[in-house]
């Protein structure tokens, strides 16, 4: 038994310098690697004056075209819209950027059906877990949103086992080789040109009364004396039809609603995603509006 024991205690002490080993290999690749997501992008962007932000989900992601921004402005533009986002994604992103002591003229975050919403991106919050133990507001991030949280600050390489599709090996290695990344994230506009395909998109018949994550937002951008507005971007016409953005104009100082901007089906892969065409359009309707019109 005894010899069970001392057998027993040395692999389990051997699995966990293991863990240890790999648990540091892993961090300091992630880390140290040229960036192959918007986390890592956001977390190397530090000291920079721009001019032009645009925050939040795929409807930024794949609707503002900086270039475009760029050219009528002669300023600089960036678009860090995440897939899946939602806005305490929005609130951490803002909160990095500014702890980086990137500085905005003017800010655009986009608000739509996520007013409703109080989850979080299971992609994103699996992109940030490998600077758990690095960054204080990531840190914060998780043990606010991760129910596995302690195992994954605490138990050496667990975060990385649990969460190989998004940051297992696969990626680790694409990150420290250095593999192309298809994005390019000093512009972040990624366009969609995949035909028209109805995913049954619905906004909320009722609106929340409040989101704590958007007062976050705000209260943070007065502090920081941040320039910002928020707007609504185009939905198909078969989703125009609800009041839900009206009726979040009610709620939201300093809202855009351009929900009903474009109702041509030719301008969208889904009711609620544009194609290139349909973001160029409204980007260009965007800079018209809230850029290049002169302030009352």
């Amino acid at each position: 038994m005894k010899k069970f024991i001392q057998y027993l205690l040395a692999t389990i002490v051997s699995v966990l310098i293991i863990m240890t080993v790999l648990d540091l290999v892993y961090t300091y690749g992630y880390i140290h690697a040229k960036p192959r997501n918007k986390v890592q992008y956001i977390l190397k962007l530090k000291n920079k004056k721009i001019d032009y932000g645009f925050l939040g989900s795929s409807r930024v992601d794949n609707h503002i075209v900086t270039k475009m921004v760029e050219k009528a402005t002669g300023g600089t533009a960036i678009n860090l819209g995440v897939q899946g986002g939602k806005l305490d994604v929005t609130y951490l992103i803002l909160q990095l950027l500014l702890d980086n002591n990137v500085q905005f003229k003017k800010l655009f975050i986009e608000i739509d059906y996520n007013y409703n919403i109080e989850g979080n991106s299971n992609f994103f919050k699996a992109e940030t877990l490998p600077y758990i133990r690095n960054n204080s507001i990531i840190n914060t991030f998780q043990k606010k949103n991760n129910p596995d949280y302690f195992l994954c600050y605490y138990l050496p390489f667990y975060r990385y086992a649990s969460n190989d599709y998004k940051i297992g090996f696969r990626e680790f290695f694409n990150s420290t080789t250095s593999k192309h990344s298809t994005e390019n994230f000093a512009d972040g506009f990624n366009p969609r040109k995949e035909p028209f395909h109805d995913k049954g998109y619905t906004l909320p018949k009722t609106i929340n009364k409040s989101n704590k994550m958007l007062d976050n937002i705000d209260r943070l951008c007065k502090e920081k004396h941040i320039d910002v507005t928020y707007f609504c971007a185009p939905f198909c016409s078969q989703v125009a039809t609800s009041d839900y953005p009206e009726k979040l104009q009610q709620k939201i100082p300093n809202f855009k609603n351009y929900s009903k901007t474009l109702l041509d089906q030719k301008y969208y892969v889904n009711c609620g995603h544009l194609n290139e065409d349909g973001a160029k359009l409204f980007t260009k309707i965007l800079i018209d509006d809230c850029i290049l019109k002169p302030s009352k």
